[in-house]
C-alpha cells in the first residue's frame, strides 16, 4: 500500500510537534517534513510529490489561505488553526 505523503505547515513548533506525533500513528500517512512558513512549503511542493498538506491559517508574511490561493496545483489540504476567530 502506498502511503499518503504529507507536510505540516505551521509557524508554531508545538503545533508542528503535536500534528506530527498524531500523524505518526496513522500508518497510511508519511510525514515528509514540517515547514515553518509558506516559503519553505512552496519549496517542498516544487520538489516533492505531496498528497496532503496540513496548513495553518495564521502565519507571518503570507497567511495560509493566501499561500493556498497562490498555488497552481495544490495537494489536498486540511486547514489548521489555534485561533477561535476561524
Amino acid at each position: 500500500m502506498n502511503k499518503l505523503k504529507c507536510i505540516v505547515v505551521d509557524d508554531e513548533p508545538l503545533a508542528q510537534e503535536v500534528l506530527e506525533r498524531y500523524l505518526q500513528n496513522i500508518r497510511e500517512i508519511e510525514v515528509v517534513t514540517t515547514c515553518s512558513n509558506a516559503l519553505e512549503a512552496f519549496e517542498v511542493l516544487n520538489n516533492e510529490a505531496i498528497d496532503l498538506m496540513f496548513l495553518d491559517i495564521s502565519m507571518p508574511v503570507i497567511s495560509g489561505l493566501d499561500f493556498l490561493r497562490s498555488l497552481h496545483k495544490a495537494p489536498a489540504v486540511i486547514i489548521t488553526t489555534a485561533h477561535p476567530d476561524y
